[in-house]
């Protein structure tokens, strides 16, 4: 799998299957989407490529809205990688590219640079400056062009569609089951480990800190999660929140606990699968209460990890 941080200069040879889209979340209706293009490109022996945005468009167009997304750029690419596509194309989002009309998009972007035969994309697809093209548009657009457009209807799920604002609303909320349904695959978070207040280890339960900056965080509380650090999973606790036995007026830390893992994580970035909420977060009397709470944490979360038939083993 091959991916381009910038357009190339001419298009390939081989005819190119596309679809364009943020994908923020990767969730399950990007997944027909992503899947419908390789399918494609496989049927008509053609190369199938994925054409998405860094930063995310509402984080350079409206940036006091202060958009959390639900995916790093890199889980992004991972995740849009196991959907089976060739080669991924990052474009830098800029407020210049966003002034390009549907017209110069189409015509200069996915014709004449990537060569685009045919493309899929969602019913709802939007492009060009103030999102002014749409699929009527990109239809009148692509066929003096040569191009297939084929449109691919909205996954559903109970009475509303499944889009990232929905799977956004949902994990602030705890609801961790109705995104994870939503997502097609579990709420992820990631970020870099950095130095803590050391609590965790005073109580025997050694924690990671993690910056998650920029995500979705669900709301405060402890989870059970697996974690991959080094290629390996493990089964953890995760607590969100303030600490309220012993911090007050504090902002909230995210720290997880590791079950049979040995060494410092300080640098890393393991990757955490957030499988179900325990509890909420509440103050207790005295250090040992805590403590005793945290070990009845861990069984809970082990018992419900070793239930879990969809997620990785631990190591």
């Amino acid at each position: 799998m091959i991916i381009l941080r910038r357009l190339p200069r001419a298009p390939s040879r081989r005819a190119l299957v596309a679809t364009v889209g943020v994908f923020d979340g990767v969730h399950r209706a990007h997944q027909q989407i992503l899947r419908a293009t390789v399918r494609r490109a496989r049927l008509l022996r053609a190369r199938s490529c994925a054409v998405t945005f860094d930063p995310h468009p509402q984080q350079v167009l409206h940036p006091e809205r202060r958009l959390r997304l639900l995916m790093t750029l890199e889980q992004r690419l991972q995740w849009i990688a196991r959907c089976g596509v060739a080669s991924i194309i990052v474009l830098p989002f800029t407020r210049a590219f966003a002034k390009s009309s549907p017209e110069q998009f189409v015509t200069d972007v996915l014709v004449r640079r990537l060569g685009v035969r045919e493309l899929i994309v969602g019913e709802e697809f939007a492009f060009g400056h103030d999102r002014r093209g749409n699929m009527r548009l990109l239809r009148r657009l692509a066929r003096p062009l040569r191009v297939a457009v084929h449109a691919v209807r909205p996954v559903r799920s109970g009475n509303a569609v499944v889009s990232s604002s929905r799977i956004r609303a949902a994990i602030e909320s705890g609801s961790l089951p109705l995104a994870a349904r939503l997502l097609g695959h579990p709420v992820t978070l990631t970020g870099a480990v950095v130095p803590g207040s050391a609590l965790g280890r005073r109580l025997r339960v050694p924690t990671a800190n993690l910056r998650a900056e920029g995500l979705v965080i669900p709301r405060r509380g402890v989870y059970a999660v697996r974690v991959r650090v080094h290629r390996r999973w493990y089964d953890g606790v995760m607590n969100i929140g303030t600490r309220p036995t012993v911090n007050h007026g504090l902002p909230p830390t995210i720290e997880v606990h590791l079950l049979r893992y040995h060494g410092t994580l300080y640098g890393e970035r393991p990757e955490v699968w957030v499988v179900a909420r325990l509890r909420d977060e509440r103050r207790f009397a005295s250090l040992e209460h805590l403590r005793c709470q945290l070990g009845q944490d861990i069984e809970r979360a082990r018992a419900r990890l070793h239930s879990e038939q969809l997620l990785p083993q631990s190591s």
